[in-house]
């Protein structure tokens, strides 16, 4: 079998390739890994048996040319020059598991490619999803102090071009609005998954009750209505996750 490649980050590609092989039939899958970088991800899942196909929106792509290092893309079928932010050219449910691993954030706008999953997965499938977490207790306490996001990757300058900026984090995702548009979607939250823990952050757990309280406060507040209440307190479940308070990626696994 062939090993995970020389991602940027590693882990992440680990977690997502963990948490596919733990779905219902595998490896009995259809999957679509909408920009799938190098392949590394689908070559793993391919040579378990699954059925793969991946996207790139562009060839000078900064995952294909960010550094030198394993091309897991041989073999594998993949479409190029699509476009997230526009309809997909894909017929309806005709995939079991789609894949968005750290893309969302690099688009000017991702409801778009929300609809579109839920459009294209079967009855029964998953989205899979990973985004940065600036909702995990470090973030939240750099944003406190610095008024900026606690970033994987340095801040867009000024000495990025717009041409360039699709290769950044110019869209930190907001999860109370994932969480609305995955519903609209027709997609719930499955559950919630760590990629990575930092252990020198751990005593940012100590005050849990606080926030724990504070979101209780905040999804309690302003109900207008029986599903607006409903939402809230689902939104409550999850704000309050562990994985939401600690994993420096969120790992989202949605259900259609």
């Amino acid at each position: 079998m062939k090993r995970v490649g020389h991602l940027p980050q590693n882990f992440v590609a680990k977690a997502i390739i963990k948490t596919v092989r733990e779905l219902p039939n595998y490896p009995d899958l259809s999957i679509l890994d909408l920009s799938c970088g190098r392949g590394e991800i689908l070559s793993v899942l391919a040579g378990d048996g699954c059925r793969v196909r991946g996207t790139h929106y562009r060839s000078d792509d900064y995952k294909l040319t960010y550094k030198s290092g394993p091309d897991f893309l041989a073999g594998l079928t993949i479409d190029e020059n699509v476009d997230l932010t526009k309809s997909l050219n894909y017929a309806n449910e005709s995939f079991d598991v789609v894949i968005l691993s750290e893309v969302i954030e690099h688009l000017p706008n991702y409801i778009t490619v929300i609809f579109e999953a839920g459009r294209i997965l079967l009855k029964g499938g998953h989205l899979i999803l990973t985004i940065p977490n600036i909702s995990r207790l470090h973030s939240r306490l750099h944003f406190f102090w610095s008024g900026t996001h606690k970033l994987i990757r340095r801040r867009v300058s000024w000495d990025i071009t717009p041409d360039q900026l699709y290769a950044y984090h110019i869209n930190p995702v907001d999860f109370p609005l994932l969480h609305t548009l995955l519903h609209h979607a027709g997609l719930h939250i499955q559950r919630l998954g760590v990629t990575r823990f930092k252990i020198e952050h751990s005593y940012l757990l100590l005050f849990y009750p606080l926030y724990y309280l504070a979101v209780k406060l905040e999804t309690s507040k302003r109900i207008e209505n029986d599903l607006h209440k409903k939402g809230e307190r689902d939104l409550f479940r999850w704000m309050r996750h562990p994985a939401m308070l600690a994993s420096e990626q969120l790992l989202i696994v949605v259900s259609k």
